[in-house]
């Protein structure tokens, strides 16, 4: 099997894991990881194969920016979640108020951003992946560009801002599993029609 297939294969194993805990809303710290590590695979991919993801266009947008700083702002729960020392490998990290802030909010965007470089790099996404989108437009209506129309999102999600978050959480299962039984939906070429849990044919 070619490297970045290999690569690109475990990003959307990860991927779909981390989207399937995240729906369920459990293990926070897990989605966390798993999604990180994803976006991590998919980000190198898309170097390699000089296809734009969000990291690209982000340093495009803003060319004054260091890439490293992309990087520490999507991984610095991810680092102390998974390191125990610091980089001398003899410092024992001190990262508990740094977590002291984290919850599964810090979630969102590191899905996000996963599928946003999936879809650029395989051309569809699971129809939860599509939702996702959708209903972090929802929530986040600062993160859309001054000129994009809010509307479609707000009739998607009438005033989900409002919600508390279990709700806003239990909002994005029920469209999850509403659209799955769209069958025009899932016939698209866009819609990659696999579970989020899958094994590949050996």
């Amino acid at each position: 099997m070619d490297a970045h297939q290999l690569k690109f294969d475990i990003a959307r194993a990860q991927l779909g894991a981390a989207t399937g805990l995240f729906l369920r809303d459990r293990d926070p710290i897990s989605v966390h990881a798993l999604a990180c590590g994803a976006c991590e695979l998919l980000e190198g991919v898309g170097q390699v194969e000089n296809v734009e993801v969000l990291s690209a266009l982000v340093l495009k947008l803003n060319p004054d920016m260091k890439p490293g700083k992309i990087v520490r702002l999507r991984n610095q729960y991810w680092n102390a979640i998974k390191h125990f020392y610091a980089q001398d490998k003899k410092t024992v990290r001190e990262d508990a108020a740094l977590l002291a802030h984290f919850s599964d909010v810090q979630n969102d965007t590191v899905i996000w951003q996963g599928w946003h470089d999936y879809q650029a790099l395989a051309g569809k996404l699971p129809i939860e992946a599509q939702v996702l989108q959708v209903w972090y437009f929802a929530i986040n209506e600062d993160k859309l560009a001054p000129e994009v129309d809010k509307d479609p999102y707000r009739k998607f999600f009438p005033n989900i801002q409002s919600d508390q978050r279990t709700e806003q959480k239990r909002r994005l299962k029920r469209a999850c599993e509403k659209f799955r039984k769209n069958r025009q939906i899932m016939a698209d070429h866009k819609t990659e029609n696999i579970p989020l849990l899958y094994r590949r044919p050996e």
